[in-house]
């Protein structure tokens, strides 16, 4: 009886193992997600923000001082071309016979009214709103040594030696302001403005 030949052993391949796959996989995947994250960042970033535009500044508009337009009325003020006839200021001012007047700027914010402006011998008369204490302010502008009082004119009046032929008086909220030139003479024009004030503050 014939004896049955083993047959020949054939060794079985090796088994792969699972964990030798992994690293390729996950480096894949790693590469596949990183990949995907920079197309998303650089579809959803935000673009720069554009620069600021410039423009030209506008000029601001300077402020209007206060007071009237010149030559028109101002509420509440009367008109210093009113308080006497123009025949009156000419014979105390000593001012030509003729001469013109009419209402000028006023500095002031006031009214004034000037007769023969511009020449040797003239005569200005000016009235601005005022309160007791602005008045006393600039009075306190003017050196104390230069001042002399003038009595019995209004509520308070004076004149200063820097400034001949101008006389300042307050009276009812008003600052009356009278001055007269003369070419010739400071004295003579300081004496007519203080005639010129008695007779203007009369009328306020």
């Amino acid at each position: 009886m014939p004896v049955p030949r083993p047959e020949p052993h054939v060794p079985a391949a090796p088994r792969r193992s699972r964990r030798a796959g992994r690293p390729l996989a996950a480096t894949t995947a790693c590469a596949v997600a990183a990949f995907a994250l920079a197309a998303c960042s650089s579809s959803t970033s935000t673009p720069p923000a554009a620069p600021p535009t410039t423009s030209a500044a506008t000029p601001a508009t300077p402020a209007t001082a206060g007071g009237g337009p010149q030559g028109l009325a101002v509420p509440g003020i009367p008109d210093p071309c009113a308080l006497l006839s123009a025949d009156q200021v000419i014979q105390v001012a000593h001012i030509p016979a003729g001469a013109k007047s009419g209402a000028v700027a006023s500095s002031s914010g006031g009214r004034s009214c000037a007769y023969n402006s511009g020449h040797p011998s003239a005569a200005t008369i000016s009235l601005t709103a005022v309160t007791k204490a602005g008045f006393d302010a600039f009075r306190q502008t003017i050196p104390a040594g230069t001042i002399t009082d003038l009595p019995g004119l209004g509520q308070e009046a004076y004149r200063s030696s820097q400034t001949p032929g101008v006389v300042d008086v307050f009276k009812n909220g008003f600052d009356l302001n009278i001055s007269v030139i003369h070419a010739d003479s400071d004295a003579s024009a300081s004496a007519d403005a203080k005639a010129l004030a008695v007779l203007v503050v009369a009328k306020l």
